[in-house]
């Protein structure tokens, strides 16, 4: 099976999604923005992002409401980045933006939630747009950014960020963005 592009999935994702589903990506800067009125960590700024990576606000919309919701199965992360690192190897970054602190049980169901999402995406892409993208050949990294600390009493910090339940918790400083780098 031949590797497939970023040009090519966002062609299909493109096709398949509707709404104002993609984030911006500008100047090799990925712009995640918050638009809740109540947060205080309005947006972030990744740098080092190629220009055909895909950025997705897979919080936009409602969601499925034929599921239940009793194990956070309706819960979402606000952002997937779909990119590349410096090794050409696709990354997923799912991203969770948190002004305030919050129980770790919540953030993991929206990552699980999240990354379920992704894989039905990738089940239509293929059965119904025959585009073969497979999240599970991708490098995945779960991070939280907020504008102050978690508090380590309340929620045991992992720094590895390849699962759900082992996210990264990173203090967003405006000046001093992340680079993709540093993240994958």
């Amino acid at each position: 099976m031949s590797e497939i592009s970023l040009e090519n999935i966002k062609y299909s994702l493109q096709k398949l999604l509707v709404g104002e589903l993609f984030g911006n990506i500008e100047n090799q800067t990925a712009i995640l923005e918050e638009k809740d009125s109540s947060t205080n960590l309005k947006n972030v700024k990744i740098v080092g992002i190629p220009d055909d990576s895909i950025l997705i606000k897979i919080d936009y919309g409602r969601p499925c409401e034929n599921f239940r919701s009793e194990h956070g199965q309706r819960k979402r992360c606000d952002y997937l980045l779909i990119t590349t690192n410096n090794n050409n190897k696709k990354v997923l970054l799912f991203v969770e933006m948190k002004s305030k602190t919050t129980n770790q049980n919540e953030i993991v169901q929206k990552f699980l939630a999240s990354e379920c999402l992704l894989d039905y995406i990738a089940s239509m892409l293929k059965h119904f747009h025959d585009t073969d993208f497979n999240p599970d050949e991708c490098k995945k990294r779960f991070i939280i950014f907020q504008n102050k600390r978690l508090d380590k009493k309340q929620i045991h910090l992992k720094q590895n960020g390849s699962k759900p339940n082992d996210y990264i918790s990173v203090k967003f400083d405006p000046n001093n963005p992340p680079t993709l780098k540093s993240l994958s």
